[in-house]
């Protein structure tokens, strides 16, 4: 594949591509399971955390909570999850993959294996260096998700006057 040049391109715009270009690979190799990337995300992270509650699965996801609910209670319809009465703490629940969900997930496992192999065919260097890389790049897009808009409006101001 011939070089880009990525010099001065948006950080942000990138991984929309990269988003993007991830969700159709993963969708290409879940055709014949039963659940989209999406779902399989979703239900894969309640599966290695459960059991879990909507706010700690929302943190982990970096997903808003209003999103999240939709998603979960259409996974509770199709019977891929449950959600029980959190004992510790009456207000919350926990929500825990069903039989059903765990064969789902068990199944889709090799579609995800065979997709991230074809990304390390293609890597000229160890999948290993990407991941570090972008556990540093998901520490600097969680701290700053979690600074308040103003700041970031300002921040893209003072960007602009640099540029200039």
């Amino acid at each position: 594949m011939a070089k880009r040049e990525t010099r001065g391109r948006n950080v942000l715009f990138r991984l929309y591509i990269l988003g993007q270009l991830t969700n159709d690979l993963v969708d290409s190799g879940m055709v014949r399971s039963k659940l989209n990337p999406n779902d399989f995300a979703l239900q894969s992270a309640i599966g290695a955390n459960q059991p879990i509650t909507p706010s700690q699965l929302s943190t982990l996801l970096g997903t808003p909570p209003t999103t999240l609910s939709s998603q979960l209670a259409r996974l509770e319809r199709r019977k891929q999850v449950k959600r029980r009465r959190n004992p510790d703490d009456g207000r919350s629940s926990l929500i825990e993959l069903t039989k059903l969900g765990e064969r789902n997930v068990r199944a889709a496992l090799p579609a995800l294996r065979g997709s991230v192999a074809l990304v390390a065919e293609h890597l000229d260097y160890p999948l290993e260096e990407l991941d570090i890389a972008l556990d540093r790049l998901e520490d600097a897009l969680r701290a700053a998700v979690s600074r308040p808009d103003r700041r970031i409006a300002r921040q893209g101001r003072a960007a602009d006057r640099r540029r200039r």
